[in-house]
């Protein structure tokens, strides 16, 4: 058997092992919630910044997998408690940091504390905003514990973010802690309410990039594949062109 045909065996033999490996490999579940401008449904069809990119990879890396929507602690509950999943947009806490593998960054961004536009209060420290009467919140998810762990008591928790900006703006309550700028923004916007009747203070209360979060479970190969994606989107330019859609 001469060596040129010996190497071409060798070749095929590893393409092959290659091919069972990723056919054997469980199919992963891709999951995201309800966070504007990242992640939304509308008119039934899943849109929003971090989705196009999570799409991109995946068709940069040749898979068909579907993009679930659920709520925020039930995602992060499978994501802790079942195989093969993935979550994106995750805040990559040092709390959540060794529970999770991470690609990323998707983006970075912060929740600042907000108020009605012409409210004369004076919110200047994380103290300052204990001592408001109230302060309204999404009824869970990492914002809401954030408050919580640091010891805030004056909470008025919503089930939706629109319904925070509302009762901001109708007095009902002091401030609101709940949303990036961005997702302040797309809100008014929905609700045709002028831009600029939400006033962000400079107290900043999570400040985080946005990252995929990964199960434990998954293959490093499999995170250094999406990693590699993401990157290759990055230096293509669809990145940026997909950032420039939907957050100027």
């Amino acid at each position: 058997m001469s060596k040129r045909i010996l190497i071409v065996i060798l070749v095929s033999m590893i393409l092959g092992l290659t091919q069972i490996s990723a056919h054997s490999q469980p199919p992963l579940k891709i999951l995201t919630e309800e966070w504007p401008p990242y992640n939304y449904k509308e008119n039934g069809v899943l849109k929003g910044f971090s989705v196009e990119i999570i799409q991109a990879i995946i068709k940069q890396l040749n898979h068909d997998y579907k993009i679930q929507l659920l709520p925020g602690a039930r995602g992060e509950r499978m994501l802790r408690t079942e195989k093969n999943i993935m979550s994106f947009s995750l805040f990559r806490t040092k709390k959540r940091e060794n529970k999770f593998k991470w690609i990323g960054p998707i983006s970075d961004d912060a929740v600042y504390f907000y108020k009605r536009k012409g409210n004369p209060l004076k919110v200047k420290t994380l103290e300052d905003a204990k001592k408001v009467n109230l302060i309204t919140s999404f009824h869970k998810g990492l914002v809401f514990d954030i408050l919580k762990e640091n010891g805030f008591t004056n909470l008025s928790p919503v089930s939706n973010h629109l319904s925070s900006i509302k009762k901001v703006l109708r007095g009902r309550v002091n401030l609101g802690a709940n949303l990036t700028p961005l997702g302040i923004k797309y809100y008014l916007k929905k609700a045709q309410l002028p831009e600029d009747s939400i006033e962000l203070t400079s107290v900043k209360l999570v400040d985080f990039p946005l990252y995929i979060a990964g199960s434990k479970d998954i293959s490093d190969e499999t995170i250094a594949q999406w990693q590699k994606a993401l990157n290759e989107i990055k230096a293509s330019g669809e990145y940026d062109k997909i950032y420039n859609k939907y957050m100027k």
